[in-house]
């Protein structure tokens, strides 16, 4: 041992001690140990050094992956962490586009029940003996295809100001019909008859919203605050008008007078605008599911116009004549009730897919009804609208009713003072 101690303590100076006091078996077991341990057959000092190394090389790697994802030098694919896009942004973009199904419950066909029996019965002071139209049958729950697109920016998960339009469209025709039936009783001077009063054959109605919100942390996943709304609204309604009458031979007219509304369509507008205020809810129940309520009060108001034409065959005796009818009504309206919103939204880094529901119910007044049908047939044989003045328009309301579900995907861009994200 005391001339070993004078040698350098080298792996060689080391074996060959050990093969000579501990035998061949452990002497093998330390020479596998050695491969297997890098640290008995290398210096310590380059044993630290290399440690150190992979270190800093590890750390270095995590850095330069950080660095990347946070690098936002434009727009970029996607593949960010999700932690990047939860939590207070400082600015946020976001597109959504969608599409629905819903239910249509129509103004345009429920004033026409109420205010032609009105004016039918107005009529008796004079023309005693003219038929009365009494609605018995109205169409309701009416099928649509709903679209949606909007466009919002928030500003650190407190303000927000959108941009949406959606539009409604319904085609209706005999397989779906949209009607609303009369029957007339019979009259000294008519028989008995049935027919179809007026028949919706398309809705179109646009809505146009320019939000501004502001919402408040009340919880920390409940968020609660006020919004106004500047809306716009623009409905078409394309309608034809029906009518069926036989009149009953009287003394002076030997001759039954058979009139029958066979075709035609006229086109009733309405543009109306309004300042909605509302109140916002979002709940964020988790970091990828949130679920948001809007209730806005619905008060807006316009203008309304109905231009169009009623073709009329008419028969006395045996004979047979044509005519025609031009039904032009203009006035103001307005629209008073409610716009309900829920939905939820579910997320995933930038991009979210939104299910909801839109429920907008209100009713529809006119404080200016004016205008009249004209033609040559004698009113009381085909028509029971309005006459100058709708004084049944006038006072009396309607009710319309949508209800629609929706799904919206969408995609979001967030910024702040190092870029884009």
């Amino acid at each position: 041992m005391k001339n070993l101690n004078k040698k350098p303590i080298t792996r060689r100076n080391i074996i060959a001690f050990l093969s000579k006091k501990i035998g061949l078996q452990t002497f093998i077991f330390l020479l596998i140990a050695s491969l297997a341990f890098p640290i008995l057959s290398q210096p310590n000092t380059g044993s630290t050094d290399s440690a150190n190394k992979q270190k800093d090389n590890k750390t270095s790697s995590e850095q330069k992956a950080k660095d990347e994802s946070k690098a936002k030098n434009g727009l970029i694919s996607g593949n960010e962490p999700f932690d990047n896009f939860n939590g207070v942004f400082e600015h946020r973009l976001q597109f959504r586009l969608g599409f629905g199904l819903g239910r249509l419950d129509s103004a345009i066909l429920n004033e026409t029940g109420q205010n032609w029996l009105v004016n039918s019965a107005l009529r008796q002071n004079a023309d005693p003996n003219s038929p009365l139209a009494i609605p018995v049958k109205e169409s309701k729950n009416l099928a649509t295809t709903p679209q949606y697109r909007d466009i919002t920016y928030g500003y650190k998960n407190k303000f927000e100001i959108q941009f949406a339009e959606d539009w409604t469209l319904g085609k209706f025709g005999r397989g779906n019909p949209a009607s609303v039936e009369f029957v007339s009783p019979r009259t000294p001077n008519y028989w008995a008859s049935a027919f179809e009063g007026n028949r919706l054959l398309r809705f179109e109605g646009k809505s146009q919203h320019f939000r501004l919100s502001y919402i408040h942390p009340v919880l920390g996943w409940l968020m609660i605050g006020p919004s106004i709304n500047i809306h716009q609204y623009s409905e078409k309604n394309q309608i034809s008008y029906g009518s069926y009458t036989s009149s009953r031979p009287v003394a002076g007219s030997p001759d039954s007078r058979t009139t029958w509304s066979f075709g035609g369509d006229a086109n009733a507008e309405y543009s109306m605008r309004g300042i909605l205020p509302g109140i916002l809810i979002k709940m964020k129940l988790t970091d990828w599911w949130e679920i948001r309520s809007r209730f806005e009060l619905l008060n807006r108001s316009g203008n309304f116009s109905v231009f169009g034409a009623q073709f009329i065959t008419q028969t006395i005796g045996e004979n047979q004549g044509y005519a025609g009818a031009l039904p032009i009504y203009a006035g103001k309206a307005s629209d008073k009730g409610n716009i309900f919103f829920l939905e939820s939204s579910f997320r995933y880094c930038r991009f979210s897919l939104d299910i909801g529901m839109i429920r907008q119910d209100f009713k529809r007044t006119y404080s200016e009804y004016f205008g009249d049908t004209l033609s040559a047939v004698n009113r009381s044989d085909y028509s029971a609208r309005s006459s100058l003045i709708g004084i049944s328009e006038i006072s009396t309301s309607s009710r319309q009713t949508t209800l629609e579900i929706y799904i919206m995907p969408g995609v979001s861009f967030q910024w702040d003072a190092d870029g884009i994200y």
